[in-house]
């Protein structure tokens, strides 16, 4: 390559490279609902969307009269111009408790160090029919039973009577980002027949997470001299700020069947006065009521997590937690990936864990790495979250780079750091070489010819005899029982049968080396139609893409016996005279290939149109160009 080729290279690798860090170092944030406007116990989502960052700190969101409820994280890959956008979105349920406008204030997020904010979101509530339905009906006096059609009626203050709910904690003192486990203790009078509907925890400065409603357990006891069907909720329970904060009062709605005294009848002849008073008849007396349970509020203590002793690789997992690491394969070549596995176990706040560190040992190319959380209880507090990292050798290894994962203990009030046992791998070899384009044999000039060598001149003419002259006595024998006769002859026949034999193998190398060409224009030609298809993901696109740069540099260095999965970026530029913009453009498309192959989780995005148009470009010119 020129020089100027290679200035023109580093320079545009250079732009290209500082461009993606300028774009990591500017995250921003945004939020939005699913929806501006609304009635009285509509469902809406909310979604707030960090570009630019893998992990952000969630934000809580309180507004009066919504109830709103965090639902989950996902973390998104979007390829644009063969760069990789990382982006976190955070999802909320919204569901609105009474008619009016509301606002969403901004949200201000922590994302690495920088502090990013969204815009405020306006949402207008309406009553709604089944409100307006509900009120009116609960105005109008009793309700019958739901199942005739009617709407129950709504007497919280009578819920005292059969059911209270109280508390669990198994302290008030905790630090901030501690998950705790609680719960809500539910007695119900048996006598009553109770169907819990909903429950809303929530409270300034806490992070509440609820069990599903459909795994709840349920004992008999008896409480207070009833007999009580006592039910568990358990939630986990993470403060957001240090102070002494107080843990709220919850809502526990529910529809209930309380039994109602029936006036008693006069006296009927005959046995009919003990018939119609009997208590099943009183049944039908039964009202169901709309009900609300609260337990009383409990005072908690918030510490600020220590600055002393904190490690510089802490990004907030506090609890108890053991590290498993483990890697395959462990035998590779230079260039080849490694799997590294590694399982942070135990209790604590998984949600706000990251991924262990893995030290910068040079020679190691490590991708971002991906995360799997499987929880061992109904909350999420107790569990394994397992990473998983592509790391790349690039020369001669015997061991992985170090790997550790820092936590704060609670219980120790102390940082820890756990390191993970050296993992020994067998790297052979280092990154090949490019590999250089078997150069033209340069003309030799041309040698002088050699003297031909003289023909001596004829004596004379020699004519024809006529006569037979004299016969040797000697013992004349035919040619052909003489032994050179037959040594030549059979030289002559091993001759002929070498030849056919050579010419057969000739013949079938060139069937084979005809139906390999076949084998990879058809492959070819598959990767070119789906690269040209709308609507390809794309990791799948760019396998495509580098496939047919593979296989047309296979066909042109045939027929060496070269495969098409062991061409990289370099031997693919070394195979043809590229100019320098085409040959950074096959570099940056493998570049591409290989950030969503090793980066966690990878893009399911359709590729961009524009995007898919500069890497046909590109694919065009590398064919074009001369081998």
């Amino acid at each position: 390559m020129k020089p100027s080729c290679l200035s023109a290279v580093l320079l545009a690798f250079l732009l290209f490279w500082c461009g993606g860090v300028a774009r990591a170092a500017s995250p921003s944030a945004t939020a939005s609902l699913s929806s501006d406007q609304a009635e009285v116990g509509d469902e809406l989502s909310l979604e707030v969307t960090v570009q630019g960052a893998q992990n952000a700190e969630r934000p809580q969101v309180r507004v009066d009269g919504l109830d709103i409820r965090y639902q989950g994280l996902a973390t998104q890959f979007q390829m644009n111009n063969f760069d990789v956008t990382r982006s976190v979105k955070m999802t909320y349920i919204v569901v609105p408790r009474r008619e009016g406008t509301f606002t969403i204030p901004a949200l201000t997020l922590d994302v690495s160090g920088k502090k990013v904010t969204t815009s405020p979101l306006t949402l207008k509530v309406a009553r709604g029919a089944s409100s307006s339905s509900s009120s009116s009906n609960s105005s109008g006096g009793s309700s019958s039973l739901a199942g005739q059609g009617s709407q129950p009626q709504d007497t919280r203050d009578e819920s005292a009577k059969f059911a209270f709910a109280q508390w669990v904690l198994p302290k008030t003192s905790v630090y901030v980002g501690e998950a705790i486990p609680a719960e809500l203790w539910l007695y119900v009078d048996k006598r009553a027949q109770c169907q819990l509907q909903q429950v809303i925890a929530k409270s300034d400065g806490f992070s509440i997470t609820l069990q599903k409603m459909d795994r709840l357990q349920t004992r008999d006891v008896e409480k207070d001299g009833r007999e009580m069907i006592l039910a568990v909720i358990k939630l986990a329970i993470t403060p957001v700020k240090a102070g002494k904060l107080t843990l709220e009062p919850a809502e526990i709605n529910a529809i209930a069947v309380l039994p109602q005294k029936r006036p008693r009848r006069p006296r009927m002849p005959g046995g009919l006065d003990d018939f119609l008073n009997d208590p099943f008849f009183n049944q039908a007396f039964n009202v169901q009521q709309q009900v609300t349970i609260r337990p009383g509020a409990v005072e908690m203590e918030i510490k600020p997590l220590p600055t002393v002793g904190k490690p510089a690789d802490f990004s907030g997992a506090i609890g108890q937690f053991t590290l498993e690491t483990k890697a395959a394969p462990t035998r590779v070549k230079a260039g080849d990936p490694v799997t590294l596995t590694a399982a942070v176990k135990g209790i604590g706040s998984f949600d706000r864990m990251n991924a262990p560190a893995i030290a910068d040992v040079p020679g190691w190319r490590a991708y971002p790495p991906s995360g799997k959380f499987q929880q061992d209880d109904a909350v999420g507090i107790s569990g394994t979250k397992t990473f998983e990292a592509a790391l790349i050798p690039e020369e001669k290894q015997a061991e992985l780079p170090p790997v550790t994962f820092s936590f704060f203990n609670p219980s120790s009030e102390k940082y820890e750091t756990l390191k993970a046992a050296p993992i020994t791998v067998n790297v052979e070899g280092a990154l090949p070489p490019p590999s250089p384009v078997t150069a033209a044999a340069a003309a030799t000039p041309d040698q002088p010819a050699a003297a031909p060598t003289p023909t001596p001149a004829p004596r004379d003419i020699q004519y024809l005899r006529t006569d037979l002259g004299h016969l040797s006595a000697s013992g004349f024998a035919p040619v052909w029982q003489t032994r050179l006769f037959w040594l030549s002859q059979g030289a002559a026949a091993l001759a002929f049968v070498a030849f056919g034999g050579w010419q057969w193998r000739r013949a079938r190398n060139g069937d084979g080396l005809r139906q390999k060409t076949a084998r990879l224009r058809h492959e070819k030609e598959k990767a070119q139609a789906l690269i040209r298809r709308e609507g390809v993901a794309a990791p799948e696109f760019f396998d495509a893409a580098i496939r047919v740069i593979q296989v047309e540099t296979a066909l042109a260095r045939l027929p060496e016996a070269l495969e098409p999965a062991t061409i990289d970026a370099e031997l693919a530029c070394a195979s043809r005279d590229l100019d320098c913009e085409t040959a950074e453009g096959v570099r940056r498309i493998f570049a591409a290939h290989d950030e969503l192959r090793y980066a966690g989780s990878g893009a399911a995005a359709p590729i961009a149109p524009d995007q898919r148009g500069q890497v046909l470009q590109i694919l065009e010119a590398f064919e074009t160009c001369h081998v």
